[in-house]
């Protein structure tokens, strides 16, 4: 039964997202807490990084093969798959519906 609760980071998460849904901040205070949030973020993301050990850094880099895979994925094919939907013709692809296509690809 346990597994079926959720963790207490899962509960104050989904309740600060419906305290800010409920209650934004506006004005010059929204300023400061969109870089606290900002600070936060890379705070977590800092904090979860440190907690690696270096021999699960140094297993994920030698997957050499798994990254030039990605980064070719995302810079390469899918820039090229936009690319090519520009061949479509604009009876079928209206040339606004294309643009945000590409620049969803080359994003």
């Amino acid at each position: 039964m346990n597994r079926l609760l959720p963790d207490l980071f899962t509960v104050l998460l989904i309740s600060t997202v419906a305290v800010a849904s409920v209650l934004p901040v506006h004005g010059p205070p929204a300023r400061w807490f969109a870089m606290a949030t900002d600070l936060a973020i890379a705070l977590l993301f800092f904090l979860h990084g440190a907690r690696l050990s270096r021999d699960v850094v140094l297993a994920g880099m030698l997957h050499w093969r798994l990254h030039l895979m990605i980064l070719l994925t995302t810079f390469a094919v899918f820039p090229a798959l936009g690319l090519a939907v520009g061949f479509i013709p604009e009876t079928i692809l209206p040339a606004s519906l294309y643009a945000g296509i590409l620049f969803l690809c080359m994003l």
